[in-house]
């Protein structure tokens, strides 16, 4: 149960996460950059963070559901994922312009780390081994 409330949460804070601010410019922007809206006023990228999200609450549900090798196979490359995707944002995005990551993306790796290290401590082997 305890990985099913960590799985939930991680989901919801993945979609939190698109609403705060996603670059640290130092203040040479006067603009934030959210997921959902980035400085030039396009469509940013936080959609592909929902997803993650969606798929973390089915990882989730599964393992409530007591099919836990397949919830476990779901929320472990999820995870990875998140960490993948908030290293790429901060550097391939903002077309060159060298800022820090914000508390947004900051936040969205550190829920990837806790679902990777959650699953791989509390879920069951999916082997059966000793």
């Amino acid at each position: 149960m305890l990985l099913t409330a960590i799985l939930l949460l991680a989901a919801l804070a993945a979609g939190a996460c698109t609403l705060m601010s996603w670059r640290d410019t130092g203040g040479r922007i006067p603009y934030t950059e959210t997921g959902w809206e980035r400085v030039d006023g396009s469509m940013g990228r936080g959609w592909v963070a929902v997803v993650l999200g969606v798929l973390l609450a089915v990882a989730g549900v599964l393992v409530a559901a007591e099919k836990e090798r397949a919830g476990r196979l779901l929320a472990a490359p999820t995870g990875a994922s998140l960490m993948l995707f908030t290293v790429l944002e901060w550097g391939l995005g903002m077309k060159g312009i060298r800022s820090g990551p914000g508390p947004g993306l900051w936040v969205l790796f550190l829920v990837g780390l806790i679902v990777v290290v959650a699953v791989g401590v509390l879920a069951p082997d999916p082997e059966g081994g000793p």
